[in-house]
C-alpha cells in the first residue's frame, strides 16, 4: 500500500501476546487461590461463619475467578471505540453508583459503607469507578490530543478526575481508592504530555503539603486510649506513624505483618507452615496476603510473584508500543498504572511504608469485586489488541 508514492510502513505483531497475558493473569490467579486456602484455611475451619470449612475461602475464589474471566470475555469482544463513544455516560454512571451507597443496596463491612449487593453479587463502588475512571481518561485524553501541553486543559483533567475521587473518598471513605485514581491520573498526564514543569510544580506542592501534614500528625500522637475521639481515616495515619504505640487496637494488624515479613527468611517456613495467620493475622486472606507470602514462600516466593507481575506488564508494554490507536493505548496504559499502582500500595502497607488502606494484591487477595474488574480490564487489554492485529483495524485517536 503505497501513500504519495511512498511505501508505508506496515506494523509487525509480536505473536502470542494475547496468550501470554492471559497465561500471566492464569498464573497469579492459580497462585492467589493457593495463598489463599494457606492463609485462610485454619480460620475457616474453626469458624461457624464458614461452615467450619477449611476450603470455604478457596471456593468462592474459585467462583470469583469464573466470573471474573466472563467478565473479561464480554469486553474483549465489545469495540474499544463504541466503549470511547459512551465515555461521558461511563463517567456520570460511575458517580450514580456510588450513589447506591445511600439505598438499600448498600452494606456495611467492618464499619465501612463500601458495598452494595445487586442481584446477590457484593460489589465494591471504587473497583467500578476505577474501571470507569481509566475508559473515560483515554477517551478525554486522545480526544484532546493537542490541548495536552496546555495547562489549563491538563488541570481540567485532573478536576474531572478527582470529582470521582473526592466522591469515592467522601460517601465511602474510601481514601486508597480515592489516592490511586489520582495517581493515575496524574501519571497518565504526565506521559502524554510534554508540560513537565506542571507536573513538577504539582508534585513540589502536594509534597510539601503531605510533609506538612505528616509533621503534624508526628508531633500530636494521642494516647492508645484517646484514638477512638479522632475519625476512622486519622486512626490509620496513627498507626503508620508509630504502630507500636497502639500494638494493642490500630497497631495490631501492621506490626504482626512485619513480623510474619521478617520471619519469612529467604526460602521462607514453607507452604501452609505459617503461624501468623492462625490468630495474629485477621482475615489474612484479605489485604494482608502479601505477609503471607512472604512467611511462607520466603523472598523467592516474593521474587516469583513479582517476576509473574513484570512478565504481565511487559506483554501490556508491547500492546501499547504495537497498537495504532491512540485511545486503545491510553486504555492499555491505564490498565498498567492501575495494577502497578494496587501492587504498590498493598506491598507498601504490608511492610509499614503506607498507612493501611485495605487495597487488594491483584489476583491474589480473597474479593470478588477486586477479581471482577481487575479482570474486566484485562479484558478491555484483550480487546485492544485483538482488534488492532484485526486487518479492519483503522489508525486514529
Amino acid at each position: 500500500m503505497s501513500t504519495n508514492g511512498s511505501e508505508e510502513k506496515k506494523t509487525v505483531y509480536t505473536s502470542g501476546v494475547s496468550f501470554k497475558i492471559i497465561t500471566a493473569v492464569l498464573f497469579l490467579c492459580a497462585f492467589g487461590l493457593i495463598m489463599i486456602f494457606s492463609a485462610s484455611s485454619y480460620s475457616a475451619s474453626i469458624s461457624s461463619t464458614t461452615n467450619y470449612d477449611s476450603a470455604f475461602y478457596f471456593k468462592k475464589q474459585c467462583v470469583n475467578i469464573v466470573v471474573g474471566f466472563i467478565a473479561m470475555a464480554v469486553l474483549f469482544f465489545i469495540n474499544f471505540k463504541f466503549i470511547k463513544k459512551l465515555c461521558w455516560i461511563v463517567y456520570v454512571l460511575a458517580l450514580a453508583s456510588l450513589g447506591l451507597l445511600f439505598t438499600g443496596f448498600a452494606i456495611s463491612v467492618n464499619g465501612a459503607t463500601r458495598w452494595v449487593v445487586i442481584f446477590g453479587v457484593q460489589i465494591q463502588v471504587a473497583d467500578f469507578v476505577r474501571i470507569c475512571v481509566i475508559i473515560f481518561m483515554a477517551a478525554i485524553i486522545s480526544r484532546n490530543w493537542k490541548l495536552m501541553d496546555d495547562w489549563k486543559f491538563i488541570i481540567f483533567v485532573w478536576i474531572l478526575v478527582a470529582i470521582q475521587a473526592g466522591a469515592v473518598f467522601l460517601i465511602s471513605s474510601n481514601l486508597s481508592s480515592a489516592i490511586i485514581l489520582m495517581l493515575m491520573v496524574f501519571t497518565l498526564t504526565f506521559i502524554v504530555s510534554h508540560n513537565w514543569k506542571l507536573h513538577l510544580g504539582a508534585l513540589l506542592i502536594i509534597g510539601i503539603g503531605v510533609t506538612i501534614f505528616l509533621i503534624l500528625v508526628k508531633n500530636n500522637l494521642p494516647l492508645e486510649s484517646e484514638i477512638d475521639n479522632y475519625p476512622y481515616q486519622m486512626r490509620r495515619f496513627f498507626a503508620w506513624m508509630d504502630p507500636e504505640r497502639y500494638a494493642n487496637s490500630i497497631g495490631y494488624q501492621v506490626l504482626q505483618s512485619l513480623y510474619a515479613i521478617g520471619s519469612g527468611g529467604l526460602l521462607g517456613k514453607g507452604l501452609g507452615n505459617g503461624t501468623q495467620k492462625l490468630i495474629n493475622i485477621p482475615e489474612a486472606q484479605n489485604d494482608m496476603i502479601f505477609a503471607i507470602i512472604c512467611e511462607e514462600l520466603g523472598l523467592i516466593g516474593v521474587a516469583i510473584l513479582f517476576i509473574m507481575y513484570g512478565y504481565l506488564l511487559f506483554q501490556m508494554k508491547k500492546v501499547v508500543k504495537e497498537s495504532r490507536n491512540l485511545y486503545g493505548s491510553l486504555v492499555v496504559i491505564g490498565v498498567m498504572l492501575h495494577i502497578t499502582y494496587q501492587i504498590i500500595v498493598n506491598v507498601f502497607v504490608a511492610v509499614n511504608l503506607f498507612p493501611n488502606t485495605g487495597v487488594s494484591l491483584p489476583f491474589i487477595s480473597y474479593g470478588g469485586s477486586a477479581m471482577l474488574f481487575t479482570l474486566a480490564e484485562i479484558g478491555l487489554v484483550l480487546g485492544v489488541r485483538m482488534q488492532q492485529i484485526n486487518p479492519k483495524y483503522s489508525k486514529g485517536k
